[in-house]
């Protein structure tokens, strides 16, 4: 659901950043580096829909400072959040979009240096419960639940959303990191573990654990929800470049409220066309996009959320 009123938010927010914003210069190329992931449905309307349905161009400032300026817009996908807080604090991502636990080390990482600070300016969405993330095992495996898992080997993509959820199962149950032995795995690798039987179980988020089940190589034994934590996503943003380029940041924003409302009223023309951005099955990511799915879009960050993180 879109909350009603954010345009005029949006347009308070570029009032009050504008009377802080640097000068520009016509006719000067104008960097935005966005670091998404093709691969995690809770970002894509933070990331593959605003980069595909060209929103965030349609939004871009053309006028007073920015009358004359060019765009060099850069997308760079990957497979998890860490790797796009190691681009951004190198400066070559200014925007990145990622899960809740991500976030948080986002912006820890931002404030061991000297100077450097993010901001978290929006949300993409959310499921109020915490489903998204989830571990599996191999289908044939004789392995039921959690407890189980004493012992096995586990891989999660460390830093990721999942890791944080696997390490908030663990602490709800007394148990410290070494009840199983813990591996650092992206994504594609540990389903690939899994089909192939070389790992015991593999921790994710969305939509892994729900592809690999549709694949039929695996087998769902924990679900997010089961934490009872809200499971968020969002973008965060260098805030060097939120103070020179605040109209910029407006316009993201604005090109993100616009994903959500077109993935919420067209989920079936949506999916259809992710499916073809990204090569996952439209029938999985129905399950997150479509009415009643897992996923509520929604931009604006709640008290809830900030209590959440």
């Amino acid at each position: 659901m879109i909350r009603p009123g954010l345009p005029v938010l949006l347009g308070l927010i570029a009032a009050t950043l504008v009377l802080v914003s640097e000068p520009g210069t016509a006719q000067e190329t104008i960097r935005i580096g966005i670091g998404h992931q093709s691969l995690c449905t809770d970002t894509y309307s933070g990331g593959i829909t605003v980069k595909q349905l060209g929103l965030l161009e349609k939004h871009l400032p053309r006028t007073g400072r920015y009358a004359g300026a060019k765009y060099d817009i850069v997308w760079e996908d990957y497979t998890s959040g860490p790797p796009i807080t190691s681009q951004m604090l190198a400066g070559k991502l200014d925007i990145g979009v990622m899960g809740d636990y991500p976030l948080l080390v986002n912006i820890a990482r931002f404030q061991e240096t000297n100077s450097l600070r993010s901001v978290i300016v929006s949300m993409t969405g959310y499921n109020m419960h915490g489903s998204g993330n989830s571990i599996v095992v191999p289908a044939e495996a004789p392995i039921h639940k959690f407890e189980e898992l004493r012992g096995k080997k586990v891989s999660v993509p460390f830093g990721s959303a999942a890791h944080g959820m696997l390490l908030k199962a663990l602490v709800d149950r007394g148990l410290t990191p070494d009840f199983f032995t813990m591996i650092n795995q992206s994504p594609p690798i540990g389903a690939t573990s899994i089909q192939e039987k070389k790992i015991d179980a593999h921790a994710d988020f969305c939509p892994w654990g729900e592809l690999m089940e549709f694949k039929g190589f695996a087998r769902k034994i924990f679900d997010g929800s089961q934490t009872s934590v809200a499971y968020l996503h969002g973008p965060v943003i260098r805030k060097d470049f939120l103070g020179k380029h605040p109209e910029i940041v407006v316009a993201y924003l604005k090109a993100v409220v616009e994903a959500n409302e077109w993935i919420t009223k067209n989920p079936e023309e949506a999916t259809t066309k992710q499916e073809q951005w990204t090569s996952i099955p439209k029938e999985v990511l129905y399950l997150y996009f479509g009415r009643g799915g897992f996923l509520t879009l929604d931009a604006t960050i709640k008290p809830k959320w900030v209590e959440v993180l």
